[in-house]
């Protein structure tokens, strides 16, 4: 055998040996990334992790007595028709609710965008169709927050009156 077969044979056994060193370590971080990330998005699935931020803690109150205690916050906020987009959709919404918590640019009253709203009344009326189905509003598409957008969260802090419509 050459010197170069020898060279040649000494570093294919050496690659071979540290490869599956790199894919098992590689195999390794994946699998930590991926707990990482499934546990985040469980986490960011429970209403006291919505309510640890500053700027929410008026709302997070406020729902904790309404009548809705019983759902998570998610279950109104966060779309249920496809997983791909409602996992989308909280790493979009997790992420703009960072930034604003960390450069606090949160406004004192926290309104619903209107694709929030879109979503959050198409939820309303995942529970609640069999009350409005036969009704006026069932025809076109209803608008629950024109009546009921203080019914869970009751009224901002700075416009007082009662808290619950």
């Amino acid at each position: 055998m050459s010197r170069e077969d020898s060279e040649k044979a000494d570093f294919d056994a050496v690659i071979k040996r540290h490869v599956w060193r790199l894919i098992g370590i590689g195999a390794a971080l994946g699998a930590v990334i991926m707990v990482v990330i499934f546990s985040g998005y469980h986490l960011g699935g429970f209403s006291y992790f919505c309510g640890s931020c500053h700027s929410m803690e008026n709302i997070y109150f406020s729902w904790k007595t309404s009548r809705h205690k019983q759902f998570a916050c998610i279950e109104c906020h966060m779309p249920r028709d496809n997983v791909a987009y409602a996992v989308a959709y909280k790493a979009y919404a997790g992420i703009r609710d960072l930034t604003g918590e960390t450069m606090r640019t949160y406004p004192f009253t926290i309104k619903l965008t209107g694709h929030a709203r879109t979503i959050a009344n198409s939820n309303c009326l995942r529970c609640h169709f069999s009350t409005v189905e036969n009704t006026p509003m069932a025809k076109g598409s209803p608008e629950c927050m024109k009546c009921h957008r203080f019914l869970v969260h009751g009224r901002p802090v700075e416009q007082g009156g009662n808290r619950f419509e």
